[in-house]
């Protein structure tokens, strides 16, 4: 299952991940997107697209399969992208350690992810909207996660 949070202009989106590298590597994966815009179709009541576009922030919380469930040895982090391309993985030993409270934190700041990944929002008003949504948000994101992990570590210990 995939999650998808939309705010005014941003959405983070939470699903499972499998990475085909040695070892491979399984768990969820946290992105920062930007919502494309989209014309006002048909009267006040039609129904509206909601399309999510360009991403800005990525963090896989991923656990390498030749170990223990929740090991989290994968977990890192691209701070931006250019076009659909992630930038290197950054590797803070926090996203281990604390791989929730890391990722309250970063959610926490929007403006600052977006400065990381390279965007200039200046004052406008939906960053602070959005900002103060997605803080709101957190606990739901961080729960959708878990649940991620616990779905993508079971199927795991079921294949073993």
């Amino acid at each position: 299952m995939h999650y998808a949070f939309v705010f005014e202009k941003v959405a983070v989106l939470v699903g499972p991940w499998w990475e085909p590298a040695d070892p491979p590597e399984r768990g969820a994966r946290v992105e920062l997107r930007f919502l494309a815009d989209e014309p006002h179709r048909g009267s006040e009541s039609a129904a509206q697209r909601v399309v999510i576009d360009e991403p800005l922030f990525r963090a896989d919380l991923f656990d390498q399969l030749d170990g223990p469930p929740g090991n989290l040895r994968a977990a890192h982090f691209h701070a931006g992208f250019e076009g659909v391309e992630p930038l290197d993985r950054q590797w803070p030993a926090r996203i281990r350690e604390d791989p929730t409270g890391w990722l309250t934190a970063q959610l926490g700041d929007l403006r600052a992810l977006l400065v990381q990944s390279g965007v200039e929002a200046g004052n406008e008003a939906w960053v602070d909207a959005d900002a103060d949504a997605l803080r709101h948000a957190t606990d739901a994101i961080i729960t959708a996660v878990e649940t991620t992990w616990a779905t993508v570590r079971a199927d795991e210990q079921v294949s073993r």
